[in-house]
């Protein structure tokens, strides 16, 4: 190999290193950053800032409520119609008054 190859070798090597340093270091500094505890605080901040976003906390439960109570109330109904009453004012053949 001569001199301009073991030049250009060396400074790909080089480019390659500051490449792999410079793509890697934020994933070492949120690593750093969990272990010192920051990460958590930060954490509890954005979930506070989420919960106090979404208003319909309370209205989801009252929706699953209503959907529980029309539930029993189409059961109700099924349970009524599966009894198969003939109406009153018709007879089965065969029965005379």
């Amino acid at each position: 190999m001569n001199e301009a190859g073991q030049v250009a070798f060396w400074g790909a090597a080089a480019l390659f290193g500051i490449g792999f340093w410079v793509s890697v270091a934020p994933v070492i500094r949120a690593f750093a950053d969990r272990i010192r505890g920051h990460a958590s605080g930060d954490l509890e901040a954005r979930i506070a800032a989420l919960e106090a976003r979404s208003p319909i906390t309370g209205e989801t439960d009252a929706v699953h409520q209503r959907v529980l109570e029309l539930e029993e109330r189409l059961d109700f109904t099924e349970r009524l119609l599966a009894q198969a009453r003939p109406p009153e004012g018709v007879r089965p053949k065969g029965t005379e008054r």
